[in-house]
């Protein structure tokens, strides 16, 4: 049983209730007073322009405004140039008593935002307020209590978009904006159209924007997050696949089957099936080529220093500490079968050999520099042979496509590619140049072909930084050190960061440590391309 204190914590302080809703016009040149008493009143308006008058002087309202006033203050509107027309909406902040102390004190309960808003994102405020208006006279409990959600789901809205009611500083983050809202919001209905004229831009400048952020256009964007979600709740739940399609986003099932076959390789139906009859995989280090397969493993690894691959989404997933755990621990997972990678670390230190004694071990030489044979091996092992060759085809035409985008800005253009740590400063080749150079057909600065490297990177000093003029830099903060937490990023505030010239051009770019370091993985490899366009391709 949930204990007294628990329960407290998980319910907000306050409820608002809706009490009532209206929708009116005003003709030019009339005047209307509203009080509300005690209870809060908001005002939407959907067309017209009015000023109003609070008490505190005279303000502006027009399309798109919204204002909320405290309960028993007087307000006055008046039309001077046309009529204006709005919803207004009466409601009550009741306090919720405190189930931690045996005094319920009475505290005036409050609205957090209060005064006029003229940059809330309209289009989906107006939704919401059309349904609210159209079921405000039902009689049944169950639809009264449906429409008290969808109250609370605009207030939700119109409270979280408080925090960018300033005015916009610039496009980049207006669209920034919309791309986390719409990230949240990933099942609603919304048009480029509507997204640009949310942040009051031509549709056109906010389509270029957004690739320019996410290297995506909107809608696909948008698709990608559904099918996401999509490939979960077909794991999770027993819903029909319409019903999965319509939960987030697509009202047309066959297109929504059509989306999916083409992101993931496979039609949902088969997905589903293919993941409930999957066989419990352990294969560290490789989890980026299980994924791409569709499967999911039971354990991921990581590292004291560096942490897990972030990119690859998998928080529920347990982790194994590849420096500190036993092999032989992997059993607790209960595999049923371990897929290793053979590498020189694992040749020397004869890991898999505790494996074998317990679990159906498969060793598989993995080589880096030819991924592609690895993830057949891998394919032919799991029988999604026809999942790896749809991967490997969507990875190539993607590499082509970027190519020919890189072909322009690229040109003559060279790239140094720097490990960030707190005690060094290291230009790295193994991870990073048969991407670039071989992959994408960016070339190493000169400077950087003449290094003889040690492990694939090598250090180097803040006089031969300074005197390097290479076009682009990539870094990644290395965090494995024994120094204080965050120590490798204070080397960018070293004075000489500042005079390397791709560094004054504004042409040093930061990327994901795990994702870059990932040498010969396929997702990994993808989110590097859209790295990289969206960074220096224009």
């Amino acid at each position: 049983m949930m204990s007294i204190e628990v329960a407290s914590s998980c319910c907000p302080s306050i409820i608002y209730m809706m009490t009532g809703i209206r929708y009116l016009q005003l003709d030019v040149l009339t005047s209307e007073e509203f009080i509300g008493a005690e209870e809060y009143m908001l005002f939407a308006v959907t067309d017209g322009i009015a000023e109003i008058d609070t008490g505190h002087g005279t303000q502006e309202i027009v399309r798109a405004s919204l204002a909320i006033v405290e309960p028993d203050q007087a307000i006055h509107i008046h039309t001077y140039k046309n009529s204006i027309s709005f919803y207004v909406i009466t409601f009550k902040a009741i306090r919720i008593p405190d189930l931690n102390t045996s005094e319920h004190k009475q505290q005036q309960a409050i609205f957090p935002y209060k005064g006029i808003w003229n940059r809330v994102p309209f289009a989906r405020c107006i939704d919401l307020l059309e349904e609210i208006y159209l079921h405000s006279h039902d009689k049944e409990e169950f639809m009264r209590f449906f429409n008290h959600v969808r109250f609370e789901e605009f207030l939700r809205y119109v409270l979280q978009q408080n925090s960018s009611l300033a005015p916009v500083r610039d496009l980049k983050s207006a669209v920034k904006s919309s791309i986390d809202y719409l990230s949240d919001n990933y099942a609603e209905q919304v048009t480029v159209a509507q997204l640009a004229a949310d942040v009051d831009v031509f549709p056109w400048q906010y389509s270029q924007m957004f690739k320019e952020l996410t290297g995506q256009i909107p809608l696909s964007f948008v698709n990608k997050l559904r099918i996401d979600h999509a490939k979960q709740l077909l794991l999770k739940t027993e819903d029909r696949i319409h019903e999965i399609a319509q939960y987030v986003g697509f009202n047309n099932e066959f297109y929504f089957n059509r989306r999916f076959k083409k992101s993931v390789g496979v039609a949902p139906g088969q997905y589903r099936k293919q993941q409930r009859s999957t066989v419990r995989v352990v294969s560290l280090y490789m989890e980026d080529l299980l994924i791409t397969l569709g499967v999911i493993p039971v354990v991921q690894w990581s590292h004291p220093g560096w942490g897990r691959q972030e990119y690859l989404g998998l928080k529920h997933v347990p982790t194994f500490n590849v420096l500190q755990d036993s092999y032989e621990s992997l059993s607790e997972y209960e595999p049923d079968l371990i897929i290793a990678r053979r590498s020189d670390y694992e040749l020397r230190t004869n890991q898999y050999e505790q494996c074998k004694k317990f679990l159906d071990t498969d060793v598989i030489i993995h080589d880096d520099m030819d991924w592609h044979s690895t993830l057949r091996t891998l394919a032919e092992r799991l029988e999604r042979v026809d999942q790896a060759e749809y991967a490997i085809q969507q990875y190539e035409d993607k590499v082509s496509r970027a190519r020919k985008l890189l072909s322009g800005s690229m040109r003559n253009r060279t790239y140094v590619f720097l490990r960030i740590a707190a005690d060094c400063i290291s230009v790295d080749q193994k991870y990073t140049k048969p991407f670039l150079w071989k992959d994408l057909g960016i070339t190493p600065h000169p400077m950087v072909q003449a290094l003889t490297h040690e492990a694939g990177r090598q250090g180097v000093t803040w006089e031969w930084l300074n005197g390097l003029d290479a076009d682009y830099i990539f870094f990644a903060f290395d965090k494995w050190h024994e120094h204080v937490a965050g120590s490798e990023r204070q080397q960018i505030d070293h004075p000489m960061w500042q005079t390397i010239p791709a560094v004054r051009n504004r042409r040093a770019f930061e990327v994901d440590f795990m994702t870059w370091m990932n040498q010969g993985q396929l997702l990994a490899n993808s989110k590097k391309i859209d790295d990289v366009l969206r960074m220096v391709a224009h």
